[in-house]
């Protein structure tokens, strides 16, 4: 009898879940686009597709859309009615304020299950500043990117790197290797960008196009500078004790921060944090070596001052965008969400201006028929 009753109960409970699984719609929903990019009171429309894998079910529906920061995008209509007969609705977004946002559509409806949507909205409040800001930035990054060809070429015309500081050279590939790690996992990595937003709702990706091309050209062009250390006359030039030591605390505190990264004591996201934040310390330390070799030999011969204005034009620029874009996506954040963006932008102005100081005022190399003169009297006498 006991046997009857429980073969009755579990069969009462498979055909409520078979009534409760046929009862369910399930549906693909896409959207025309996952990300948009509005100018202040722009309005753009977003077709939504709605695909039910039961084409006899009726999925009549209300969705909902959950905006992050109400203050920055309208949505019309508030709700959507999703019906059994058309398969394409359309809403429209409305930039209110300036910012970043997300919209999530989803439904309190139990009979229809599916993944709820988000889309990405950045508002800006002027499209010529969208512009002037992209100029920008390829120009700093146009400069930077061309400050390594004067010293290579100095380096290949004079066959020689000496006057070229071996300290320099190696903390700099270090640092944009250091860098690079930070730009590449933070522009590729979807897991990374899901951790910034969550601390910074309300930010824009701190890294962007031009930011990756530079940093994989930069990593590019100092290796080609380092073989040329290799290759060319260097003299009694070499890392110095200087340059080890400060290699070696870098190194040793990156494979400290792998560890607690790894054993979930900080965020990967703090990792790439303190990888970026190397380079600002290799950037405020790299140009020392070579300013004191210069004070000491009196002299900025092999190095090259196209490298100093190149790099001195670059940072300009690259503050100047951040401000711009801070300016135009009401986003003063995303300073301090890239600040190594922004401290290397500074450090790239103030370094360089003292090594124009060196080279056209403290050592201002001497014209060379001057020089032919003063040999002639200094023969003669």
């Amino acid at each position: 009898m006991e046997r009857i009753e429980d073969f009755a109960m579990k069969s009462l409970l498979l055909l409520t879940l078979v009534t409760f699984v046929q009862s369910i719609s399930f549906c693909n929903f896409t959207l025309s686009s996952d990300s948009l990019l509005l100018e202040l009171r722009e309005d753009h429309g977003v077709d939504l597709e709605v695909t039910c894998f039961n084409e006899t079910d009726e999925y009549n529906t209300i969705l909902e859309f959950l905006i992050q920061n109400k203050d920055i995008v309208n949505v019309e209509p508030p709700i959507l009615l999703v019906d059994p007969v058309n398969s394409t609705h359309q809403f429209f977004i409305e930039a209110a304020s300036a910012g970043h946002t997300e919209v999530v559509i989803s439904t309190v409806d139990s009979a229809i299950k599916f993944k709820p949507l988000c889309l990405i909205v950045n508002v800006f409040k002027h499209h010529y500043l969208d512009i002037l800001s992209k100029v920008f930035g390829w120009i700093y990054i146009l400069s930077w990117g061309a400050s390594y060809y004067p010293q290579i070429y100095l380096n290949y015309k004079r066959k020689s790197v000496v006057g070229l500081n071996f300290d320099f050279v190696a903390l700099n590939i270090v640092g944009y290797c250091m860098y690079g790690i930070f730009i590449l996992s933070v522009f590729f990595v979807d897991e990374i960008q899901d951790e910034y937003f969550h601390r910074h709702p309300r930010g824009l990706i701190p890294v962007k196009v031009n930011d990756v091309v530079y940093n994989i050209h930069g990593i590019s062009a100092l290796v080609v500078t380092v073989i040329q250390c290799f290759v060319y006359e260097k003299g009694n030039q070499v890392v110095t004790m200087f340059g080890r030591i400060t290699l070696a605390l870098i190194f040793l505190f990156s494979f400290i921060i792998v560890i607690l990264a790894g054993s979930n004591v900080i965020e990967w996201l703090d990792f790439l944090y303190y990888c970026s934040y190397n380079k600002v310390i290799i950037t405020a330390l790299k140009y020392i070596p070579q300013a004191y070799m210069n004070f000491k030999r009196k002299s900025t011969q092999g190095w090259s001052i196209g490298l100093v204005l190149l790099q001195l034009s670059g940072g300009i620029f690259s503050v100047l965008q951040m401000i711009l874009d801070s300016y135009n996506y009401n986003d003063w954040v995303s300073i301090f969400g890239n600040p190594t963006k922004f401290l290397a932008g500074m450090l790239n102005i103030l370094f360089p201006s003292f090594f124009v100081v060196q080279h056209y005022i403290l050592y201002r190399p001497r014209p060379i028929i001057k020089r032919s003169i003063q040999k002639q009297i200094d023969f003669v006498t």
